[in-house]
């Protein structure tokens, strides 16, 4: 074979291994999605999964109440652009921006050509105005790319969400001796609803009848009305 022609030969097979396709946006959703197991909500309020619990490690990302009109915070270039939530005021339940450290839930993963977002509600619950019964806030974050997801590694976009979130297990401290976890956890009448859920974690069913709330723990029953303990049993 003539040296220039075996050149060109090489030349392409070189061009060809340079160009794999790129992951498309489903592709890195299923990635993230991956990396990160989601919670999935009950229809009465319940978790049918609980997946990882995310804490920010940066200030400055806003939370609301949950709304299609929730504006998501939106990071470009590595960087807040633009903080989220929308218009409505919390009262004095939260201040609607999100501390490093506080608990977050991952309910899914969505993309377009130029974004992927997180879906995100915080593990605590508040009273606010407008809205029956203690809720999440929502505080969905979207990572937008000017120049579209094409091109965009997988590696890439895990870096720069780790850049803006902990698992709660990476930011925990170092692990207590085993002895500490079997300290007795007790429930007493008027607790809210968020103290229990701060000592016992979230439920593993929730039971809405009108006023009245019943978290399931196993075999442990607590009742609430208007959002205080009247019974565990």
């Amino acid at each position: 074979m003539h040296t220039p022609l075996r050149c060109i030969i090489i030349l392409l097979l070189l061009l060809m291994a340079s160009t794999s396709p790129a992951a498309t946006p489903d592709e890195l959703s299923a990635e993230v999605s991956a990396n990160y197991r989601i919670t999935v909500p009950g229809f009465f309020g319940n978790f049918k999964a609980i997946g990882n619990i995310l804490t920010p490690r940066r200030e400055g990302l806003g939370a609301n109440r949950p709304s299609s009109m929730f504006k998501p915070n939106l990071v470009k270039n590595r960087q807040l652009v633009m903080a989220g939530g929308g218009d409505l005021s919390l009262g004095a339940a939260h201040n609607n921006t999100l501390k490093p450290g506080e608990r977050l839930y991952l309910y899914g993963v969505s993309t377009g050509d130029k974004y992927l977002q997180l879906d995100l509600y915080t593990v605590a619950t508040y009273v606010v105005p407008g809205m029956r019964g203690p809720t999440p806030l929502q505080a969905s974050v979207r990572f937008q790319y000017d120049n579209g997801l094409a091109g965009l590694t997988t590696s890439q976009l895990l870096d720069e969400i780790s850049e803006w979130f902990d698992t709660e297990e990476e930011s925990r401290p170092a692990a207590k001796p085993r002895k500490a976890a079997t300290t007795t956890r007790t429930i007493q009448l008027g607790q809210t609803l968020e103290e229990v859920t701060a000592i016992f974690g979230p439920p593993e069913k929730q039971v809405l009848l009108g006023t009245k709330k019943i978290f399931l723990y196993g075999d442990l029953k607590v009742v609430f009305v208007d959002g205080k303990v009247i019974d565990a049993e």
